[in-house]
C-alpha cells in the first residue's frame, strides 16, 4: 500500500472461490475481500435484485474512494458499456493517491 492508497476486489462469491481465482490468475496484485451477506453491494447500491438468478449478485463497478471515505469515482456496467474507461479510473486514483 503505497501513499495510503490500496486496491481491493469485492465478491459476493465465497474466501475459498477468491483462492481457487487468484490460484488460476497465477495470483493478483490486490486482495479480494469476501461479502457473502452481500452487505456492501448493498450499501453501494450496485446489488442485483432484476433478473432471476442473479439476485444478490453485485453489477460490475469501480469506486474510487479517498482516505476519508468520500466516493470521488464511481462506474457502474451496463450493456452499452460493459468495461469502465480504464484510463478515467487510473488517473481519478492518481488524484486521490497524490492527494494522501
Amino acid at each position: 500500500m503505497a501513499n495510503g492508497v490500496g486496491i481491493y476486489g469485492i465478491s459476493v462469491d465465497s474466501v475459498f472461490s477468491h483462492q481457487a481465482f487468484a490460484k488460476e490468475m497465477g495470483g493478483l496484485p490486490f486482495d479480494l475481500i469476501g461479502d457473502f451477506e452481500r452487505k456492501m453491494v448493498t450499501d453501494y447500491g450496485v446489488r442485483r435484485d432484476d433478473v432471476a438468478g442473479y439476485s444478490g449478485m453485485a453489477r460490475r463497478s469501480v469506486f474510487v474512494v479517498d482516505h476519508d471515505g468520500v466516493i470521488r469515482y464511481t462506474w457502474i456496467g451496463s450493456r452499452e458499456q460493459p468495461q469502465p474507461d480504464y484510463d478515467a479510473v487510473i488517473e481519478e486514483a492518481k488524484k486521490v493517491a497524490n492527494e494522501s
